[in-house]
């Protein structure tokens, strides 16, 4: 079986459930989910909430289940693994390691972000049709999918700042990409897409809408409630095209987009500022 240790925010989720998923798959076996993060807050982590099951997902919850000891009993073993009965995968970098896909026991523990498509690329359909939206959308979603559905070419803008900026370690490991870039994605998307209108999200709409000065056909999206961000992230994948930030979150909101002629703008490979490795149109 394969235990995948789920934490963070909804686009790590989203990662951590897409390996996983692909593992199971491959080996014919079970999904368990370690939901022990979020039984405690963290002083060094923005509060998040579990939110896997806003999808058709398809697993077991490791803290009702009897498999909670094996998970527990891998603890007491040198590198938590003796193969070929327990396997513990802990992530070690942030570029694709091959081994993991190699991983091969009875119990699979899987421990890390898993920030890249390479991650999940053979089974991806299968992470398509499971990460489908199953769920009560917020009050102000319908009239925003309404005017997406009206756009003849709506392009989804995600901004994000809110820990990007004000947390002392992920403003130096990530930091908000810049308005340089998105001016400039923006005026890329203006040449290419006339007729383009911009749907913008942002954790910080009010700092976005005084400073971004957007003069093209715009609409900032502001949704409210508990799943705002699920509300946020089906929204953006209802768009045709996407300027992304270094997020995982909006790099979900492009790839659940399944149009095979979207235009995807995103921060520099390789740099700092995209740890999801998505490349630049």
């Amino acid at each position: 079986m394969i235990i995948a240790r789920i934490t963070s925010g909804l686009g790590n989720q989203l990662f951590q459930y897409a390996l996983a998923r692909h593992l199971a798959q491959k080996n014919n076996t079970s999904l368990y989910v370690d939901l022990s993060y979020y039984q405690q807050s963290y002083a060094t982590d923005t509060v998040r909430t579990f939110k896997l099951d806003r999808f058709k997902t398809r697993y077991n919850v490791l803290n009702t289940s009897p498999y909670l000891y094996v998970s527990k009993a891998t603890k007491l073993l040198p590198g938590r693994t003796l193969k070929p009965f327990f396997h513990f995968v802990q992530e070690q970098q942030f570029h694709v390691d091959p081994a993991v896909d190699q991983a091969r026991s009875a119990v699979i523990t899987l421990e890390g972000f898993w920030q890249s498509e390479r991650y999940f690329l053979d089974s991806a359909e299968a992470v398509r049709r499971e990460l489908t939206f199953q769920r009560t959308p917020g009050a102000d979603f319908a009239g925003y999918a309404d005017q997406i559905a009206q756009t003849a070419c709506p392009v989804s803008v995600h901004i994000r700042r809110g820990d990007y900026v004000n947390h002392p370690e992920f403003s130096q490991s990530f930091g908000f990409v810049g308005l340089d870039y998105y001016r400039e994605a923006l005026a890329e998307l203006n040449r290419r897409l006339p007729d383009a209108r911009f749907f913008v999200f942002s954790d910080d709409p009010d700092w976005v809408a005084d400073n971004l000065n957007l003069s093209s056909p715009h609409v900032y999206v502001r949704n409210s409630g508990p799943d705002a961000d699920v509300d946020d992230l089906q929204l953006m994948s209802l768009c045709h095209h996407h300027v992304i930030a270094n997020s995982s979150f909006s790099w979900w909101g492009a790839w659940l987009n399944p149009r095979p002629d979207k235009l995807v703008i995103a921060p520099a490979t390789g740099s700092a500022t995209n740890p999801t490795g998505t490349p630049p149109i």
